[in-house]
């Protein structure tokens, strides 16, 4: 293996592969997706020292218990050296697939040596193919340790990666409706959790909406409800602050952004327009590490219409999802549209205990069959993502705190 590079700061390096894993690998989008890692144990190699050629198979015997104990059966693995394996995840990607590969060596680690040093976990991620090697980029371990377990937003480790500045947080948008209703939007973040791996993969972005003469928050349903110029202002607005979001949160060990929007202004080429032409969302930004999160899909949303704009969207972005509501007959249609994934918001959860919950599993037997990706959003406790992991559920996320609950409760 050889370094890109002689520059100390570009960590960038290429790694020799066998001709049936680049067979496997070629043409597939599993590089793409960040889906792609490779795993050292050369602080093993180095412990064993002269006794390695000795040991080094009861070393790759153990790695191959740990793969086969966390990736799926269709999930690829090989050794690709004598002290490096290429791991490939079907289902999983970005920071998921990371915190899989760390957790893996965590574990050969602690066996073989009684402990794992945060300098030995030896990650890097696949970022191309060039002349049968792989060009690997190596991954900050510690960073993908501080999103493991942290679930709360305003105490994760990873509002150091996604704040996006005083600034952009002390300035609401404000504006008047076509029916004359003065309304306030602010912005929380809330981070979305993969229930399996329990990391933050994605940071979804929250629109908050405020009836300011009443001081009372706009539930979801009412904001279906307005003018379709008034749901393109605030997509618009949303859109403005997640350009500000992005400009802090790139890189290789941050999670994705998803952006919550309306099918009505994203079905029209002025709203695309919108989407690709917001300064600072640049198309690259977009198809690396954006999703699209349609809102307002219903029983009345037209399939063909749906699959039309999900494909014409999923050609600019990373992928989308569509929100549901708790509603018989509501995934009907949306499996031809090859979403992303979809997710069910806690406020459109009403009624008693009982019923929520029986909301929650029938959302999570039915979506799994739909797409990849299942997620129960805008949680007001902990304590229900066991409730969504129940459900068979793949993430979870906490609403964060109204800004404006927040300031009144400092001040």
């Amino acid at each position: 293996m050889s370094f890109d590079s002689t520059d100390p700061d570009d960590k960038t390096r290429r790694v020799a592969l066998p001709a049936p894993v680049l067979h496997r690998l070629a043409g597939t989008d599993l590089i793409a997706r960040g889906s792609v890692n490779v795993i050292s144990v050369k602080a093993i190699r180095a412990w064993a020292g002269d006794w390695w050629s000795q040991k080094r198979g009861d070393v790759w015997t153990y790695v191959e218990r740990k793969l086969t104990e966390h990736l799926d059966r269709n999930d690829m693995r090989a050794r690709i050296s004598d002290s490096e394996f290429l791991i490939a995840m079907n289902n999983d990607q970005g920071l998921a697939a990371q915190a899989t590969s760390v957790r893996i060596l965590e574990d050969v680690l602690t066996h073989l040596l009684g402990s794992a040093d945060l300098n030995d976990l030896g990650i890097s991620s696949v970022i191309g193919l060039q002349g049968g090697e792989a060009v690997c980029r190596r991954i900050d371990a510690g960073a993908v340790l501080a999103a493991r377990a942290r679930r709360d937003s305003q105490r994760s480790p990873m509002r150091r990666t996604t704040e996006v500045g005083d600034e952009a947080r002390r300035t609401p948008v404000a504006f008047t409706t076509a029916s004359g209703a003065a309304l306030r939007v602010d912005f929380t973040l809330e981070h979305v959790v993969n229930l399996r791996r329990n990391v933050t993969t994605a940071i979804r972005i929250e629109p908050m909406v405020t009836h300011l003469g009443s001081g009372r928050q706009a539930s979801s349903r009412a904001i279906s409800r307005l003018p379709d110029r008034d749901i393109a202002f605030i997509d618009e607005a949303t859109l403005k602050y997640a350009a500000l979001f992005a400009r802090g949160a790139q890189g290789y060990n941050v999670p994705d952004l998803i952006l919550p929007a309306s099918f009505r202004t994203l079905g029209t080429q002025r709203g695309r327009d919108l989407l690709t032409g917001t300064p600072g969302l640049s198309l690259a930004l977009l198809r690396g590490g954006v999703m699209i999160e349609l809102v307002d899909i219903t029983r009345g949303t037209p399939p063909g219409r749906l699959i039309e704009v999900v494909g014409l969207l999923k050609a600019l972005t990373r992928g989308v999802i569509a929100r549901v509501l708790p509603e018989k007959g509501a995934l009907l249609g949306l499996k031809d549209a090859r979403l992303a994934g979809l997710t069910l918001d806690a406020s459109d959860l009403t009624g008693p205990a009982e019923r929520v919950a029986m909301d929650i599993m029938t959302f999570g037997r039915d979506a799994k069959s739909v797409a990849p990706m299942t997620s129960l959003q805008g949680l007001v406790a902990e304590g229900y993502f066991a409730a969504a992991d129940t459900a068979g559920l793949t993430h979870a996320a906490l609403r964060a705190a109204h800004p404006v609950t927040t300031t009144r409760a400092a001040a």
